[in-house]
């Protein structure tokens, strides 16, 4: 239930029971266990800024986690930042663990086992946590990197995690709206910013001997989307490997190399899509700019992955820009439902 401003109405439980629902409701499926307070309280408050969630989570002492059979259950694949703004926390991902507290940031992924052990002050036995959840897919960060910086510890502070540590906060306590084309553009931008502060992270952190070849394989790909003949052998030639060795590192990601380029390609037609409704560019014109050469396959692609046609998602964003020639563009007969 949304108010008038377009944030969530909190949801709040003194039931430990009902706990692990309401968070699955907010997020993801979770087990909550370690609950030893009798006076147990728990609040969730969550914002939609276009396809960026914020939240601001306050409960007491507990261990949140999510297994394999949830992920298997729900196959909800996000990334996601938890920001602890009182009590502190520990948290477990990919065989690395780190320690949190006021101010400190960890990045984690839904889509692989995670653990969290948040404590409360010592005072009243709260914590407060913000959660700032993307869909996998739209955030520019391939998957060994997130994989490379799940569970480690960002100082929300100082220096350049500082500087998202402080904008991430003022996100989640900030209660001015936005329109729906400024939601849009502010979900992309504070996502290119975590992706470039995790490789500016990423980049002091020993590669492992199985992935030392992946930022190199991330860069040539996405310098060569637009090609329509990028394959798995043109990318594997360009590597001096074999294109067996190629798929067997993405599917170490539990991803295929196909529909991670399919993926990126999706994500660069969207984006264009949303800066161009004022300019005059066809859907075809920008599906050939990514490499799609047939209009049909890339608005089938676009609405799985998006859940609108291209046509839909342009109209959208075009009434919600308020420029007059986005709006009563004339109907084009190459662009595709």
């Amino acid at each position: 239930m949304l108010n008038r401003s377009g944030f969530a109405l909190p949801a709040r439980t003194t039931s430990a029971v009902d706990w692990a629902d309401m968070l699955q409701a907010h997020f993801v499926a979770l087990d909550v266990a370690d609950i030893g307070d009798s006076r147990f309280t728990g609040s969730v408050r969550s914002q939609s800024i276009a396809h960026l969630k914020v939240s601001s989570v306050d409960a007491t002492s507990q261990r949140i986690e999510r297994n394999s059979t949830l992920i298997d259950s729900d196959g909800c694949d996000f990334l996601q930042i938890g920001m602890i703004r009182r009590g502190e926390a520990i948290v477990r991902q990919d065989d690395r663990e780190c320690v949190l507290s006021r101010g400190d940031f960890a990045i984690y992924d839904t889509s692989r086992p995670f653990d969290w052990i948040v404590n409360g002050d010592p005072h009243d036995d709260q914590w407060s946590l913000e959660v700032f959840t993307w869909p996998r897919a739209l955030i520019s960060l391939a998957e060994h990197e997130s994989a490379g910086l799940t569970a480690v510890r960002f100082d929300g502070r100082s220096g350049m995690s500082g500087v998202l540590g402080r904008f991430l906060h003022d996100l989640a306590t900030a209660r001015s709206a936005f329109d729906s084309g400024g939601a849009c553009a502010v979900a992309d931008e504070v996502g290119d910013l975590v992706s470039v502060i995790a490789r500016t992270t990423l980049g002091s952190a020993p590669a492992t001997a199985g992935r030392s070849l992946m930022p190199e394989i991330d860069r040539f790909i996405e310098d060569n989307l637009a090609d329509p003949d990028l394959t798995p052998t043109t990318i594997a030639t360009a590597m001096l490997i074999s294109t067996r060795q190629l798929h067997r590192l993405f599917a170490e990601s539990r991803k295929t190399l196909s529909r991670s380029i399919r993926v990126r390609r999706l994500e660069k037609c969207r984006r264009d899509i949303v800066a161009s409704v004022a300019v005059d560019r066809s859907l075809g014109q920008i599906a050939q700019r990514w490499g799609f050469t047939d209009l049909t396959v890339f608005s089938r692609a676009f609405k799985e992955q998006y859940g609108v046609s291209p046509r839909q998602y342009r109209a959208a964003a075009a009434e919600r820009s308020g420029d007059v020639r986005a709006v009563t563009r004339p109907h084009r007969t190459s662009d595709q439902e």
